[in-house]
């Protein structure tokens, strides 16, 4: 009898110590993204992964994006100078309230949703807008390398959060005396401070002309490339995509296909530079392509035809070819890995 409990007790441990092994090995987090090739994959299984640019770093949590299905949330982060990695939120210097980008990040992963921080804005105020600038020219370069040294570090643990290290650099007509060359110089420079902590998670790297223009991507992306993981190229589509023939459209996108580069289109909308467009046609090549896309912009605003939402929470779709219906019926398909 004394063998058979001694028996039993060492059963009782054995399956708590298998328990409690197989727990550790567990992955922390639901999803583990990567890039291999030009796909996403979570885990082992390739993704499509449909998103809408939010300002969650003012307030509302992202749960209203559940019924679109939205997967991605690239936060805007107009003040990188002042917005508080994890905490209480703050008012900054402008008197805006400027949650934590901790506290951003928790309420998109409760909605089981990908975030993006994107620094749009040094301090808040539009002459230090990210846009349009040469990085490595302005005045605050080296207090942004020291801050995106930061968001790295405290979220490198975290594979759902995705760092951009730009939004929309150089001027749309290159006069600011841009090169390829440039480019290559200033983005090694930000991807390696992110890598230089030891971070791997999904990293987004923004192509040249305020973001419209891929063809440094078809120059110098495989350059960029080599010895770099877990890259995310980053294309805005407005005017110069929305603008030019279906042919077009098929062929630049195809050359970035057989170039075997990885990218999203982290914007699209119906209006960019006081110029009216219809996102539709283009919005089905990338779907049908598999590729990620994220909108401009979820907002609830009947006013503003780039607004997802018009004031009562529904599509918007005053005056701007349906794009509050026309994104959201592009969600709510089933995704094409």
């Amino acid at each position: 009898m004394k063998l058979l409990k001694l028996f039993i007790l060492l059963s009782l441990i054995i399956t708590s110590c298998k328990k409690e092994n197989e727990a550790e090995t567990e992955p922390a987090f639901k999803d583990q993204y990567t890039i291999s090739g030009n796909k996403i994959y979570n885990f082992e299984n390739p993704v499509q992964l449909i998103g809408a640019n939010t300002f969650h770093i003012f307030g509302a949590g992202s749960r209203d994006m559940n019924s679109w299905n939205l997967d991605i949330a690239r936060e805007f982060v107009g003040n990188v100078n002042e917005t508080p990695l994890s905490g209480w939120a703050i008012r900054d210097v402008n008197g805006s309230f400027l949650h934590s980008l901790q506290a951003v990040v928790d309420s998109n992963r409760i909605n089981n949703r990908v975030t993006i921080l994107c620094p749009f804005g040094w301090n808040g105020r539009s002459q230090t807008e990210f846009g349009g600038k040469m990085p490595s020219e302005t005045y605050w370069w080296n207090d942004f390398k020291i801050k995106l040294q930061h968001w790295a570090i405290h979220f490198k643990d975290q594979p759902d959060v995705w760092i951009e290290v730009w939004n929309e650099p150089y001027r749309w007509d290159r006069a600011d005396g841009y090169t390829d060359d440039v480019w290559l110089s200033d983005m090694n420079v930000l991807v390696g401070i992110i890598r230089n902590t030891g971070n791997n998670n999904v990293v987004l790297v923004p192509c040249a002309e305020q973001g419209q223009d891929e063809s440094v991507l078809n120059n110098y992306g495989s350059m960029f490339l080599l010895s770099k993981s877990n890259i995310l190229f980053d294309i805005h589509a407005y005017e110069n995509w929305l603008l030019v023939s279906d042919t077009e459209i098929d062929n630049r996108l195809e050359k970035l296909k057989q170039n075997n580069l990885r990218v999203i289109f982290g914007e699209i909308g119906p209006l960019n530079a006081g110029v009216l467009m219809n996102p539709k046609i283009f919005l089905d090549k990338v779907y049908n392509r598999g590729l990620s896309v994220c909108a401009w912009v979820w907002k609830y605003d009947s006013n503003d035809k780039d607004a997802l939402l018009n004031d009562e929470g529904l599509p918007n779709d005053k005056d701007n070819y349906n794009w509050g219906t026309t994104f959201q019926n592009l969600s709510l398909q089933t995704r094409k890995p």
